[in-house]
């Protein structure tokens, strides 16, 4: 399975890079396919055009959006790293998707959410749900939460709370399984 990683904040600092990291490298272990996709690598502009992203049949007027759209296409299911910011998800992740939609569709879709409180996003999950089944795709109920996240990884951003490892590893098996049923409703 092809399952991007993609990490939704670009903020100085940001403590959602440990997580999507170690998602990364454990989709990697389990024999899967996976991008890190970071918005500070690949910046995207905010959705700016007279039409509609459904409507560029994946050829879109920026090079960052095209590269994006190109990831997406090829990905079975993708893993949202979702910081919460004032009770809800960010700016970025939510322009991220409102630039695709025919990349979107039909693919399973599994959360980690980060923040410094006790909830670990589970707020801006919640939210982010709603856009995820406008694109007819399915979220998957095993979701990561790291809150507050700077008690499951040191400075170096090494996980310093093991038993994340179990929850990442149930999550990974859930969200392949999905894919792999969302994989034949695009056909």
């Amino acid at each position: 399975m092809n399952i991007p990683v993609v990490i939704g904040s670009v903020r100085e600092g940001r403590m959602s890079i440990h997580p999507a990291r170690l998602v990364n490298q454990k989709l990697r272990e389990a024999g899967h396919e996976s991008t890190l996709v970071d918005f500070v690598e690949l910046p995207l502009p905010f959705v700016n055009c007279a039409r509609e992203p459904f409507e560029y049949e994946k050829k879109y007027p920026d090079p960052n959006v095209q590269k994006w759209s190109e990831i997406a296409d090829k990905a079975d299911a993708f893993v949202l790293v979702v910081p919460e910011y004032n009770y809800g998800y960010t700016a970025v992740l939510k322009n991220a998707l409102d630039w695709l939609y025919p990349e979107l569709r039909y693919k399973a879709f599994a959360f980690v959410g980060v923040s410094s409180g006790q909830v670990g996003g589970a707020r801006a999950i919640s939210q982010l749900r709603n856009v995820i089944g406008s694109f007819n795709s399915f979220d998957i109920r095993e979701n990561v939460m790291f809150g507050p996240v700077k008690n499951a990884f040191d400075e170096q951003g090494n996980l310093t709370d093991e038993s994340f490892n179990k929850k990442i590893d149930g999550m990974i098996k859930a969200l392949v399984k999905a894919a792999e049923v969302m994989k034949h409703a695009r056909k």
